[in-house]
């Protein structure tokens, strides 16, 4: 179903009708696709919601609105639209940034964060030759799967999944190919995460050279008050569709936990 956002014609897809309702944000490349694997397992349980965001999937693709804040925006516009007062988020690399900016703007209905080998909410510089690689990293299937191969460490993945990714990494348009590497990875939007006072759980990877546990330690448990980190051993980046049974274990064991009722 498409919802118009913030005048952006967004794809969401909506499974089960139990409380909470969790909110699946994907990575830079990827789609609502990414988190099929994960909502199926969880959809029973909760209102599985999974967008498209603006640039990517079946989405509308503007040349503008890249930015983390704006992304957040459209989510955050989602999310009126629906009447959510009972949902968490569940970001992945970008859409976990742009999930962390959301908290820290402490909206009434957000109840728990959960980042997947999220991108940390401080600005990340990188070498002008890794930038320029990545603003190339999906511009032929040679260098698509270059990235998911040695960039994402997911060369485990089966040839229908692997197709998808590579599909949705072509899903896009140059301003929201190059929006993340040329300016939302260098946005700082950690002011207020220090103040979030709402449970918060991140999925790590441990063989993720993207964001790596070490750094997560460092720039995130370092930040968010009371934060639990889980580290998934013998995975990459791409977490949710190489262990989407762990991912969906995790996340419902958190959801569920007594010391953090939903």
């Amino acid at each position: 179903m498409y919802y118009q956002v913030n005048d952006v014609r967004l794809l969401v897809e909506s499974e089960g009708n139990n409380n909470p309702a969790l909110i699946f944000l994907h990575f830079w490349g990827g789609s609502s696709r990414t988190w099929k694997q994960v909502s199926d397992l969880l959809k029973k349980d909760y209102r599985c919601i999974r967008m498209d965001l603006r640039g990517w999937g079946e989405s509308d693709k503007p040349q503008t609105g890249y930015d983390i804040q704006s992304l957040a925006d459209d989510v955050l516009g989602l999310v009126s639209q629906l009447q959510l007062d009972n949902y968490i988020l569940v970001g992945h690399s970008m859409g976990g940034k742009i999930a962390q900016a959301i908290a820290a703007r402490m909206p009434a209905g957000l109840k728990k964060l959960i980042l997947v080998a999220p991108s940390p909410a401080v600005s990340t510089i990188l070498p002008a030759e890794m930038v320029m690689g990545m603003e190339n990293a999906y511009t032929s299937l040679d260098n698509i799967n270059q990235t998911i191969d040695h960039v994402f460490n997911a060369s485990d993945l089966p040839p229908a999944l692997r197709q998808t990714i590579v599909e949705d990494m072509q899903l896009h348009n140059t301003a929201s190919r190059l929006g993340w590497p040329a300016a939302a990875l260098t946005e700082d939007v950690s002011a207020g995460l220090s103040s979030v006072n709402i449970p918060a759980l991140i999925i790590a990877g441990e063989n993720d050279i993207v964001d790596s546990p070490a750094r997560l330690q460092a720039e995130l448990v370092a930040i968010i008050p009371g934060v639990r980190m889980v580290v998934i051993p013998r995975v990459g980046h791409l977490i949710m569709v190489q262990q989407p049974e762990k991912v969906a274990e995790l996340i419902h064991d958190f959801c569920r936990s007594e010391q953090f009722v939903c």
